[in-house]
């Protein structure tokens, strides 16, 4: 059955979005280079030339725009459908050879940390003195493992696992390179290119996860 067409979007909901979109930006700025704790509502406002009673409308709240920037740059637009209903994800679920899968991880992983990886260190610099924002960060740090949870699942029960590793510990290995801090750290600090950290992490992945071929 397919789905129903959407009716193109009127003037004054693409106004909003476009508002939306303004804020965000200016928002993700001011967070990277001013940080989260010094960058105010009324900063955002005026960097996103819109009204701060406007800001305060459509988000509510600093913690709230934050939350929202981060959840439109790992999916890379402004549509609804989470990370696993991706069709790049979907690719990495239907791909049956095992370092097809890793490579493909990689490929997304890179994607999106190209976007969200500074938001990142805001995120996990301003936990230290906010518990909203360490509750939020622990929430994305459990919902990255959960998502690589699956792909772990799928190579163990394949038997593509090295022996002995077991699928708690694989996600665990997924979890922790896969992650946007160590893009963060390998491509804007030791300035990698985008395609080497790709490379790099889907070398490594495969290194620590999978079990020799035979022969």
């Amino acid at each position: 059955m397919e789905e129903p067409v959407k009716a193109a979007p009127g003037r004054r909901e693409r106004k909003a979005l476009a508002t939306r979109r303004r804020v965000l930006d200016a928002a993700e700025t001011l967070f990277v280079h001013v940080g989260y704790a010094a960058t105010t509502i009324t900063a955002i406002a005026e960097a996103a030339d819109v009204a701060v009673p406007t800001v305060y409308a459509v988000f509510g709240t600093k913690r709230a725009i934050l939350t929202e920037l981060l959840d439109v740059r790992i999916v890379g637009d402004d549509g609804q459908a989470p990370l696993r209903d991706r069709e790049d994800w979907r690719a990495m679920d239907r791909e049956t050879d095992p370092r097809g899968q890793l490579a493909l991880l990689a490929a997304i992983s890179t994607r999106i940390s190209n976007r969200i990886s500074a938001l990142y260190e805001v995120m996990a610099a301003a936990a230290g003195s906010d518990p909203e924002i360490a509750a939020m960060y622990r929430e994305r740090q459990q919902a990255r493992h959960a998502d690589q949870q699956v792909l772990a699942r799928s190579l163990a029960r394949r038997g593509a696992l090295r022996s002995g590793l077991r699928e708690a510990r694989a996600t665990d290995i997924i979890w922790a390179l896969a992650n946007p801090r160590t893009h963060h750290s390998l491509v804007a600090e030791r300035r990698w290119s985008a395609d080497e950290y790709q490379r790099w992490l889907a070398d490594l992945l495969a290194s620590a996860l999978l079990r020799e071929p035979a022969g």
